[in-house]
């Protein structure tokens, strides 16, 4: 209906909206892709595309992995979900076969006034642009709403999907400043264009700081580590081709890694370093005269011992007197305010009881009214972290405890999904049961997350349930296919932005269902469009 340019040009601005989109509206995402999909329909052009698509190895390996998911729903019991599950993924199968089949975006076609760049640049630019307007909008929500818990800081979609865009817009802005650096800035002149790339440089480099604050700021442990596993692959698999680049690169990943590294065994040893309470002999009673409990469990926070030198007594009559709170509200978190108070007492090294009630200040007592469990949580960055994950350790370890705790809720999912597969190893339980199975596997197992609608976390996990270990190993074989040399994929591993893109890809899988959603779905084939080795002929010819 139209000509090769329009159909060309409509793609172009529907890739450009769905990288607005994919971080800031699912219904508008949604759209962009199903337009995207008819405009390729409509483009018709079939000779050229039929051999693009049989050639391509990757697309081999989405198609494989559409078709096992729906074969498998001949051994579901249910076929609600899993038609469900396969109408969410559509997109999976869509986005990769237009990418794949239409000429990747170039790098110098467009022009405004006397400014060349390219499709590459604009689409790269909107995204970034983006994902960073995202963050700021967030940041003010925290600043206008300090109550809200930190998953609801990222409007639109989840945080763990946002930090995997930050993820690949930290790769693309970081990409560009080497670049730059390998080709020399521009001297400083009275040329706009001059000071134009001088000024993205710099403002390039702000922005991948920002992004690493966020980062710490939503308390995304996942997007640390990925970044952290990127660079580390990146150095190592570049290494002879980064010049004189290289030893700068790795002088500044070693410094970052010692910090971290020293940083994280300090506030490890402060958490475990004892407060003066823990060294003097446990107190039989209160001033007051009344018994303390000591549970003597070894249960610890901040350096001191959480569950002794309790007093209830003394808590309940003088508690009311310094709030208006009671000691049965409920927090948005599922939390009383009465372990809050235990715990935020004991992380600042006072007892349970009317001494330890009174000698804290207004300050604390509105932090403790809000739900802070403990002062360290009011502040941002590797401290907070590590102390999270220390408490969590110390649940498991004492009690068992597991649920409403990221890392330990991850780890009893795997555990248990990895039961269901060694009940059905071959084959999976298919599609459509994947969620029942591993419910039915929790129940059995008496875990405490029997009940909840908790998916395994691991996509790789997720897959086998589904599809079992035949299914899997054939598609890490036409995975493993599409890497070789002579695959289309192969050529793009020679840039080092693909190897970061990928390697998010499959890290993220390790411990999130990324393609349950459609904001992980679009990250994970939004890249494709970007690709500089053409699988195609050019389509703006």
């Amino acid at each position: 209906m139209f000509g090769a340019r329009v159909h060309r040009c409509i793609f172009l601005a529907l890739l450009s909206l769905l990288a607005v989109f994919m971080t800031t509206s699912v219904f508008m995402a949604n759209m962009m892709w199903v337009l995207l999909f008819a405009n390729w329909v409509f483009e018709g052009r079939w000779r050229e595309k039929w051999p693009m698509a049989r050639e391509s190895r990757l697309l081999h390996v989405v198609v494989a992995l559409m078709a096992m998911l729906a074969l498998s729903m001949l051994w579901s019991d249910n076929w609600h979900y899993g038609l469900f599950d396969l109408q969410k993924k559509l997109p999976l199968l869509a986005l990769p076969l237009v990418l794949l089949t239409t000429g990747p975006l170039q790098t110098s076609k467009l022009k405004l006034s006397t400014l060349t760049f390219g499709e590459r640049q604009l689409v790269a630019f909107l995204y970034v642009g983006t994902v960073w307007v995202v963050t700021m909008i967030s940041i003010v929500r925290m600043m206008v709403m300090p109550d809200l818990p930190y998953r609801d800081i990222v409007p639109y979609i989840s945080h763990i999907r946002l930090a995997l865009n930050i993820c690949l817009a930290v790769c693309i802005l970081v990409s560009g400043v080497v670049s730059t650096c390998s080709a020399k800035l521009p001297a400083p002149s009275r040329d706009w264009r001059s000071r134009f790339s001088i000024f993205n440089f710099y403002f390039s480099i702000l922005l991948i700081v920002w992004f690493a604050v966020f980062l710490l700021v939503i308390r995304s442990y996942t997007a640390i580590v990925i970044l952290a596993i990127v660079a580390t692959a990146i150095l190592v698999a570049f290494w002879s081709r980064m010049g004189r680049l290289r030893w700068w690169m790795a002088a500044v990943w070693a410094a970052v890694v010692l910090a971290a590294g020293g940083l994280t065994v300090k506030y490890i040893h402060d958490y475990y370093a004892p407060v003066p309470l823990v060294n003097q002999p446990l107190a039989a009673t209160t001033t007051g005269g009344r018994p303390y409990l000591h549970l003597r469990d070894g249960m610890t926070e901040n350096g001191n011992l959480l569950n002794n030198y309790i007093c209830n007594d003394e808590i309940f009559a003088e508690w009311p007197r310094r709030s208006d709170v009671p000691l049965n509200h409920l927090f948005d978190n599922g939390y009383e305010l009465y372990p809050t108070l235990l715990r935020y007492l004991n992380a600042v090294g006072l007892t349970k009881d009317s001494v330890g009630i009174w000698s804290l200040t207004p300050d604390q007592v509105a932090d403790i009214e809000r739900g802070v469990a403990n002062p360290v949580y009011e502040t941002f960055g590797l401290r907070r972290m590590v102390y999270v994950m220390l408490f969590e350790r110390e649940n498991y370890i004492h009690f068992g405890v597991v649920r409403d705790f990221t890392m330990l809720q991850r780890f009893e999912l795997w555990k248990t999904a990895l039961r269901v597969i060694g009940n059905h190893p071959w084959f999976g339980v298919g599609n459509g049961d994947v969620p029942d199975a591993l419910h039915a596997q929790l129940e059995a197992d008496g875990s405490e997350l029997a009940g909840t609608t908790k998916n395994p976390h691991c996509q790789y996990i997720t897959i086998v349930m589904a599809i079992g270990v035949i299914g899997a190993v054939l598609l890490l074989l036409l995975m493993i296919r599409a890497l070789l040399p002579g695959g289309r994929l192969a050529p793009q591993l020679r840039d080092p932005l693909t190897v970061a893109y990928i390697t998010i890809i499959l890290v993220s899988f390790c411990s999130e269902d990324t393609l349950e959603t459609l904001a992980g779905i679009l990250f994970c084939c939004f890249y494709l469009a970007f690709r500089k080795t053409p699988s195609c002929t050019n389509t703006t010819n």
